[in-house]
């Protein structure tokens, strides 16, 4: 009898579902990590049911009330009135939408890019192929990210798109590099030299042995790089570039109140501290899952 309640319990444990439990425990002990991940949380719901949440959604189109100009906050319009009487916090919640769409575009095009050059690169070291990427890397790395993402949306239309684009172009090469450095370490690893001598593939070698040791450093950098990126499209927006009017866009929103400070300081300041709240969490979440995944990884 005690041997069919041992076998038991061992066929109810699963290692990887112990795992997650413990470090949901770990996440869910520090009050920072949570206050990211509930930050996170209401941004994605905001950005998928904006139009739902907004009180004067139809505010974020050509429209204009101008008896409503300059009104300060109040229970009616919680973050006030523009210069054309529209709802400042309908825009604001609104203006999510392209930011996590930019975050998303940016980070769908960097991240494969990068990781599979490093990957490459790492794999390959000291050879032709590594040095050509090293040296391709290091080239747009040392060029601003903002400047180069600045540029690029220049050379083509003015739109949501390239600024997406042009921000992919500055972003690829830190995945590059965090992937780089991965791979070289664990190419003296053994269990990567047994399969080498068994005659598996460069490829299979790469994508299921190397590749899945690698998802949780290139997930927690990708956390961390969303509040980045919606930053830089903010900071774009704010000279003009990106997305364009009449839709709204939290850096634009910023940048058209600044002309009215300090007399209607709502303009500005409601929208900048949503870029700030919204950059904070997802700061405050990839920190979170650094600490987890480092204390797993030991």
């Amino acid at each position: 009898m005690a041997k069919t309640h041992s076998t038991l319990e061992a066929q109810q444990y699963h290692p990887k579902l112990e795992m997650l439990k413990r470090s949901w425990y770990k996440f869910s002990k520090n009050p920072m990590s949570m206050i990211g991940l509930i930050i996170v949380v209401l941004v994605f719901c905001v950005t998928a049911f904006c139009n739902v949440i907004a009180p004067f959604a139809e505010d974020a189109g050509i429209i204009t009330h101008m008896s409503e100009a300059f009104q300060g906050p109040s229970l009616k319009h919680l973050c006030g009135t523009d210069d054309y009487g529209r709802d400042v916090f309908s825009r604001m919640l609104i203006g999510f939408r392209p930011s996590m769409g930019i975050a998303a575009i940016v980070l769908l095009i960097s991240v494969p890019l990068g990781v599979f050059l490093g990957l490459l690169a790492g794999y390959y070291q000291g050879t032709l192929v590594d040095t050509v990427i090293t040296r391709i890397t290091e080239l747009f790395m040392s060029v601003p990210p903002l400047i180069l993402a600045m540029v690029v949306c220049c050379m083509f239309t003015n739109n949501y798109v390239f600024c997406a684009l042009g921000i992919a172009v500055a972003w690829w090469p830190w995945y590059t590099r965090i992937t780089y450095n991965l791979v070289v370490s664990l190419t003296n690893e053994l269990y990567i030299t047994y399969t080498e001598l068994s005659g598996i593939g460069m490829l299979r070698i790469i994508f299921s042995e190397m590749l899945p040791n690698l998802v949780s450093s290139i997930i927690t950098k990708m956390t961390l790089d969303t509040g980045s990126i919606i930053l830089t499209a903010s900071s774009m927006s704010y000279v003009g570039l990106g997305v364009q009017p009449p839709t709204p866009s939290l850096g634009s929103m910023v940048s058209d109140g600044v002309s009215y400070l300090p007399e209607y300081w709502w303009l500005s300041v409601m929208p900048a501290v949503a870029v700030i709240v919204i950059v904070m969490g997802f700061n405050l979440l990839g920190d979170g899952l650094t600490d987890v995944l480092s204390v797993e990884e030991k």
